[in-house]
C-alpha cells in the first residue's frame, strides 16, 4: 500500500458515471467542484485543487493509476488528497491474492495490522476480501525525506520535486487516515486512498513536539494533552465518515463494510469538515495569511483564532 501524502478533504463523494469525460490531471492544473477519474466522479471539497502528481501503467494483466491533489496557502501546504486503483483481469486472481496479502500484512513497515503509532485501525478480511481502515498520525518530513523503508522514498520523488521547485512549507505533524478496499466479487479492483491534514491550518493548538515518537497525537502521548485528544477524537469520527462513504459509492456488499456504530454515523454520502463549516476554516487560513505576512502579531493572531473556534 503506497502511503501517499495528503489531507483531510472532508466532501469527497464517488460514484460510477461511465459518459462522463475523464479530467485531465496533467500536473500543475487547477480542479474544483466534480471532476472525473476513469469512470468514477469525484466531488471534490470547496476550493481550488492543484494536480501535483499523476502516474499510470499496463501491464499484461494489470491496469494501475493514481493521482494525487493538494491545497496550500502562502506555499504552505495545508491539505492533499490521493486516490489509486489497480484494476486485475479475473483469470490471474491467483496470482494477485498472495501478493495483496503481503503488501497489507506483512511489510515490516506499513500494512492492516496492529501498530503502536496507529491511533485506530479496523479491519475485515475473508479470504480474498479487504476493508481496512486506519487512522494515524505522521511525521511529515520522515515520510518523505526519511521513510523507515528506505525504499519507499521512490513514491514520493515526483512530489519532492514539487516541494522543492515551488519552494513549499510542510506542516511538521500531519493527522492523516488511510483505506483499503478489495472485493473481486464486486470488481476486479484494488482501491486505496489517503488524507491529511495539518491539525492546526483546522483549528487544533500549535504543538510543542514533531517527531513521531513523541508528538502530542502519538497514542502512548495524546491522553496527557486534552486538547490534542478531543481534536483526534473529532478526527477519527470524520476520518469514519469518510470510509464509510467510501464503502457505499464502491458498493462493497454489506457483509464486507466496517462497524463504525460507535460514532453514531449511520449510512451516508456526506462527509463534513472537522471544523463542520467550511467558512471557519477559510476565516482561519485567511488569518494565517495575515499573521504571515506581518501584519497580525501571533497574540492578535492566536486570540482572534480562538474566537472564531468558539463561535
Amino acid at each position: 500500500m503506497k502511503k501517499l501524502l495528503g489531507i483531510v478533504v472532508l466532501g469527497l463523494l464517488l460514484c460510477a458515471n461511465a459518459n462522463a469525460v475523464v479530467t485531465n490531471f496533467k500536473k500543475g492544473t487547477f480542479h474544483e467542484g466534480d471532476v472525473y477519474w476513469k469512470h468514477r466522479k469525484i466531488t471534490l471539497p470547496p476550493g481550488k485543487w492543484e494536480s501535483v502528481e499523476r502516474w499510470g501503467w499496463s501491464e499484461g494483466f494489470w491496469d494501475a493509476g493514481s493521482v494525487t491533489l493538494v491545497q496550500y496557502t502562502n506555499n504552505y501546504l495545508t491539505t492533499a488528497f490521493s486516490f489509486g486503483e489497480i484494476d486485475f483481469k479475473a483469470r490471474y486472481q491467483g496470482y494477485i491474492a498472495p501478493l495483496i496479502d503481503e503488501i497489507l500484512y506483512h511489510d515490516p513497515h506499513d500494512g492492516c495490522y496492529k501498530r503502536s503509532e496507529y491511533t485506530l485501525l479496523k479491519l475485515y478480511r475473508k479470504g480474498k476480501v479487504h476493508n481496512c481502515f486506519i487512522v494515524s498520525h505522521n511525521e511529515t518530513y520522515k515520510e518523505l525525506y526519511r521513510p523507515d523503508d528506505s525504499e519507499s522514498k521512490v513514491y514520493s520523488a515526483v512530489l519532492r520535486k514539487w516541494i522543492k521547485d515551488r519552494n513549499i512549507k510542510l506542516p511538521k505533524i500531519l493527522l492523516c487516515t488511510e483505506g483499503v478496499y478489495y472485493a473481486p466479487i464486486v470488481r476486479d479492483t484494488f482501491y486505496s486512498w489517503s488524507y491529511c491534514i495539518d491539525p492546526e491550518t483546522y483549528g487544533a493548538n500549535k504543538g510543542k513536539f514533531f517527531t513521531e515518537e513523541t508528538s502530542e497525537y502519538h497514542p502512548s502521548n495524546i491522553n496527557n494533552f486534552p486538547d490534542k485528544k478531543k481534536f483526534m477524537d473529532d478526527w477519527i469520527v470524520t476520518s469514519a465518515k469518510l470510509h464509510k462513504s467510501m464503502e457505499v459509492n464502491l458498493k462493497a456488499k454489506e457483509r464486507h463494510k466496517l462497524d463504525f456504530s460507535e460514532y453514531n454515523i449511520g449510512e451516508t454520502n456526506e462527509i463534513k469538515k472537522i471544523t463542520s463549516d467550511s467558512s471557519l476554516t477559510e476565516e482561519i487560513k485567511e488569518l494565517k495569511k495575515l499573521y504571515d505576512e506581518g501584519v497580525l502579531t501571533k497574540e492578535e493572531f492566536e486570540k482572534a483564532k480562538k474566537k472564531l473556534l468558539n463561535l
